[in-house]
């Protein structure tokens, strides 16, 4: 009988091991979560730190921006495997703008341009069943390393800022748009989709591309972001400590992490 009782126990330790797609189609391997390409399909595998909620939140997420008519890669499934839990996704073919954009420097404001319009395209949707950016903004903020005297002027700075009813993907850089090889764009990764400010989405970007190294590119990014949505420059800055602050609460390199703190200590940003 104790025999019986040791391997029963040692069976669900079993069930939680990671599963192990081939390592030639690792797209993207972190801590608790592995992107694959499988059986001519994405499929994004999570550890156990994901809540079921928030993978299942996900899948509703990118379901409900493919309903708006974009182009954007359908989610297929939601499935187990080993106990993990996986959101499998259409395989768009093609190159990230990224990939083009290091491989044709010399036409960076083509494709930036291009990148623009893309985002704008986001912007000018909407969709009935979408949480708010700002209330997302606000729980990063709280989440924040920063002291409790500037989250406090962020939340106050965030509330007295417009809501929004665009919708904003929430992590819109060069590697999460894709072109096919007939010249058509594709979008992924719309896991922080929310319905906000295009300005909060554009601050963003902005960042993302300074975080990324490319500070060339965030500038004039953000001259012809500003240019599409006839929006002033401040009206965007005024946005950077409040992104800042929510991307701090994220895993960030020291360097990056630096930066954000900085970035976010400065609120009233002119």
């Amino acid at each position: 009988m104790k025999k019986t009782s040791t391997k029963k126990a040692a069976a669900p330790a079993a069930r939680k091991a990671q599963p192990e797609p081939k390592k030639a189609n690792v797209l993207l391997q972190r801590t608790d979560k592995i992107v694959t390409k499988d059986n001519g399909t994405l499929l994004k595998i999570f550890g156990p730190s994901y809540k079921v909620s928030a993978i299942l939140n996900e899948a509703m997420n990118e379901a409900r921006a493919a309903e708006t008519g974009l182009p954007v890669a359908k989610v297929l499934e939601v499935l187990k495997i080993r106990e993990h839990w996986c959101i499998r996704r259409e395989w768009i073919e093609g190159e990230t703008l990224a990939d083009v954009m290091a491989s044709d420097k010399k036409h960076l404001a083509k494709y930036l341009k291009q990148f623009v319009a893309i985002q704008c395209e986001i912007f000018s949707k909407t969709s009935e069943r979408m949480g708010n950016l700002a209330d997302k903004l606000d729980k990063q903020i709280s989440a924040s390393p920063l002291p409790r005297e500037t989250r406090y002027d962020l939340h106050m700075k965030l509330q007295s800022f417009p809501r929004g009813k665009s919708l904003c993907h929430g992590d819109f850089n060069p590697t999460n748009v894709i072109i096919t090889p007939k010249g058509d764009w594709r979008v992924i990764d719309w896991s922080h989709v929310r319905l906000g400010d295009p300005l909060a989405d554009v601050a963003r970007t902005y960042l993302l591309f300074w975080l990324s190294g490319h500070v060339m590119a965030a500038e004039k990014y953000m001259e012809l972001a500003c240019e599409a949505l006839k929006a002033k420059l401040p009206d965007v800055q005024k946005w950077l400590p409040i992104v800042a602050a929510a991307e701090s609460s994220r895993e960030q390199t020291p360097k990056n992490h630096e930066l954000l703190l900085h970035w976010a200590s400065v609120v009233d940003i002119e």
